[in-house]
């Protein structure tokens, strides 16, 4: 049996970097924003954030993270070392904003979580499994007796991540533009924890490899290669295919994140994907009463215009490599 549990402004379901950020930036607004999710874990790894990212964070309100060394570590650059031996560089001094960051995701989503909270944020521990014909969302409550609820907002943003659960359910196709997975090879705690680090990477042919140095003077080496037979010498994989959505936005409805595009851990996108994203939708939706085709429209074509972008870059990074790049869709 469902009951219903009413109706709010915005319903955010997923509580991931995407999620937070824009229920943060649309009850700054005004607006009534209850965020859904299950309560799981936060993503055990380090990110970088690039000078170009930098002034996202400013405009989502978050660049006091950035000076927080137990949530980030400055990064100087990547370093990528060729077949040859010698090493190309990427130098962060050479960008106007003049250096990078490495953030521990773990610290990060907490803080975020915390302003969410402070800006007037519900959360519920709820996970979405299904949608109904009139625009709700059914919910199953986690822990206790499994409630099953039926909620209703004027806008559902999508932020289930990967699985774009509410943006498939309403019809979007997902193309998977590759089939790859990151793992975890080792982590560690380096000796020079308060210096700055560079991001190095390799690939040995078949497979790209990077280290990346975080806060804490916590370390991370991470495999890329093509999915297939699970290895055996891992710490943690997790899905690194690069995706898009057919339409990242419809009546009543709009992704963000990883539900709109995902892309691998080399292509250093993520947690910028995830705020820049989470910026644009919030716009979106404060520019007008309700969710109209003409700006579902314009912010699906917006999305694949950046998927697009950022795939012809990674393109390049991969070419060295015979790890595959084959479009799927599902």
């Amino acid at each position: 049996m469902i009951s219903a549990a009413g109706r709010t402004d915005c319903l955010v379901v997923g509580a991931g970097p995407a999620g937070v950020t824009i229920a943060r930036l649309l009850a700054l607004k005004g607006r009534d924003v209850i965020v859904a999710d299950p309560d799981l874990p936060s993503a055990n790894r380090l990110e970088l954030l690039a000078p170009a990212s930098l002034a996202v964070v400013a405009a989502v309100g978050l660049e006091q993270l950035l000076d927080d060394p137990t949530v980030t570590r400055r990064c100087l650059g990547v370093r990528r070392r060729q077949p040859a031996g010698n090493w190309d560089y990427e130098d962060f001094l050479r960008h106007p904003s003049r250096n990078g960051y490495v953030v521990d995701r773990v610290r990060f989503d907490q803080h975020a979580r915390s302003a969410a909270v402070a800006a007037g944020v519900k959360f519920v521990q709820w996970r979405a499994t299904g949608v109904t014909a009139d625009g709700g969302v059914i919910f199953r409550e986690s822990g206790g007796a499994g409630t099953t609820k039926l909620m209703f907002a004027n806008v559902v943003v999508d932020a289930t991540g990967r699985r774009a659960a509410i943006a498939r359910r309403r019809g979007a196709r997902l193309t998977v533009r590759d089939r790859i997975v990151a793992e975890l090879m080792n982590t560690s705690v380096d000796s020079v924890a308060h210096n700055a680090s560079w991001l190095d990477y390799w690939s040995n042919g078949s497979n790209w490899c990077y280290h990346i140095c975080g806060p804490m003077g916590h370390a991370q080496t991470w495999r890329v290669r093509a999915s297939g037979k699970p290895a055996s010498d891992t710490l943690l994989t997790v899905d690194a295919s690069s995706t898009v959505l057919s339409a990242a936005a419809g009546e009543g409805w709009i992704a963000v994140g990883d539900a709109a595009i995902a892309f691998d851990p080399i292509a250093s996108q993520g947690l910028f994907n995830a705020l820049s994203s989470a910026l644009v939708a919030a716009g979106v939706l404060v520019s007008a009463d309700q969710l109209s085709w003409a700006l579902a429209r314009h912010y699906s074509d917006a999305v694949t215009a950046t998927f697009l972008s950022t795939e012809a870059g990674r393109i390049n990074v991969y070419k060295n490599s015979s790890v595959p790049l084959a479009s799927v869709s599902l």
